[in-house]
């Protein structure tokens, strides 16, 4: 081909391109209801390109690495913890002066009294923390680290409850396995028409074994847990059982010390052990034509603080109200909870909407309903974090992140609950690229989800937070 043919021909293509770019709609060219044409990039955004400024975390990210410097290599999560290299006047310093408050919507500030209170008797009987959450603190992120945090501080051991059937992201706290013949059945998956009546429990699930062969669960160390985790002595099974032909059994380092049948019993009813030692491996092994449902099993120490890592994958906070109340609350009586942490709103995020008084009134109706069931024990609401999608050629926050904040605030204010602003501790707009191209990266490639190293960083502004109120409590 003619060379000045080649050359017209790219100056036309390139003046079709630069016509469509200036004159494409920003918000795509809607083809149909559940598509729209978009361009990866515009005119518009290349021009904008240096003015998308991302927060910066920098000062966040370093006061608290000075606070507490965790040693974490490559593949192996906690091994153990550096002592910080300031001193202990200047971490309290940083402390005043850093940290990202707790705070009252309702105006009342004596929300979290009822917990300081217990946790000052801590040492005298345990005291329970129900963290609930959705896949941004699954696999025990987060949590583990702030259990660590008050467990050093209160005391207490041990991973708290955990379900018979592992989540799908594994704990970094205990190695968790079970046999292949076990089946769940939970308040937030999509109704299981074989089950006729809504008694899920505290964690939002049941698990009951196929009747053909024995089932066991079986609990080791984690060499990534924190210390406490591990020093365990007291473990319950949780059930409800329609026969009293089921046995179980319990295996500490692979010799039997208990052998107990269930009680038949339409209520919640427990099975305690307690142990003198430190098991590295507890096997339950359960036998019988029926399965009991089984409704959790706490690992805890007999005082200080229990901490429970309880994630609703996909959930938006909205399913605590298809549990069975009253069964609830019978679960509830068993444990000593002084506080429920709850952490939800990433997975409301990608269905933007100009209101979301809608989520506002779904909230109310379950923090009542959870309120209702455990006493009226504190609640502390954790906002939303920041989320990025991608526009062009940048991660910018989703532009209705700080309308769900304000949901959730709103929420917390007509409750009566304490709310502490996730998404403004971690740097507000466009900080979430921030921690995922921090290095080492601090969160996911997915631009939603903390990694673990993140999580810590999270973990400890909300330790900081508490222990704040707590100072000034007494």
């Amino acid at each position: 081909m003619n060379p000045k043919k080649i050359l017209a021909f790219l100056l036309l293509i390139s003046i079709l391109i630069l016509g469509i770019t200036l004159t494409f709609p920003e918000k795509g060219i809607v083809i149909s209801k559940d598509f729209t044409l978009n361009l990866h990039w515009s005119f518009n955004q290349l021009q904008n390109k240096d003015t998308i400024k991302h927060a910066d975390i920098s000062k966040i990210i370093d006061i608290n690495k000075q606070i507490i410097k965790t040693n974490i290599s490559k593949g192996k999560t906690i091994k153990k913890e550096i002592k910080t290299q300031k001193t202990a006047k200047s971490n309290i310093k940083l402390l005043k002066e850093n940290t990202y408050c707790i705070e009252y919507p309702s105006g009342n500030t004596n929300i979290l009294t009822p917990f300081f209170k217990k946790i000052n008797n801590a040492n005298k009987k345990r005291v329970r923390i129900l963290h609930y959450g959705d896949s941004q603190i699954e696999g025990d992120r987060i949590t583990g680290y702030l259990r660590n945090k008050l467990q050093e501080k209160f005391g207490g051991s041990g991973p708290g409850i955990m379900p018979a059937v592992p989540t799908k992201a594994e704990s970094a706290s205990i190695i968790h396995k079970i046999s292949n013949n076990w089946t769940t059945y939970s308040s937030y998956y999509k109704k299981d028409s074989t089950i006729n009546n809504k008694k899920f429990g505290i964690i939002g699930q049941f698990s009951k074994y196929t009747q053909k062969n024995n089932a066991w669960i079986e609990f080791k160390h984690s060499g990534m847990a924190f210390p406490s985790v591990n020093k365990f002595t007291h473990c319950r099974i949780f059930y409800e059982s329609n026969n009293s032909n089921e046995i179980v059994k319990g295996y500490l380092d692979d010799k039997l010390i208990w052998f107990e049948e269930f009680s038949k019993t339409t209520k919640t009813r427990t099975i305690d052990w307690k142990f003198n030692k430190y098991p590295k491996k507890l096997k339950i092994v359960f036998e019988g034509g029926f399965s009991p449902n089984i409704y959790g099993i706490s690992l805890d120490a007999s005082t200080g603080i229990a901490v429970d890592n309880i994630s609703f994958r996909g959930s938006s906070g909205t399913d605590f109200s298809k549990t069975n109340f009253n069964q609830m609350k019978e679960m509830a009586s068993f444990l000593n909870t002084g506080l429920i942490i709850f952490e939800f709103g990433v997975n409301v995020v990608p269905y933007q909407t100009n209101s979301y008084a809608f989520y506002e009134r779904a909230l109310i109706r379950e923090i009542k309903f959870l309120k209702k069931a455990f006493n009226n024990t504190p609640i502390l609401i954790v906002g939303v974090s920041d989320m990025s999608q991608h526009k062009g050629t940048h991660y910018i926050s989703y532009p209705n992140i700080e309308k769900i904040l304000k949901a959730q605030r709103m929420a917390a204010k007509k409750t009566d609950c304490a709310f502490w602003d996730l998404y403004h501790a971690m740097g507000g707009q466009n900080s979430m690229p921030e921690w995922v191209f921090a290095k080492p990266p601090l969160a996911r490639k997915d631009f939603t989800h903390f990694n673990r190293r993140g999580s810590y960083i999270v973990a400890q502004m909300l330790f900081n937070a508490l222990m704040k109120e707590y100072n000034n409590y007494n």
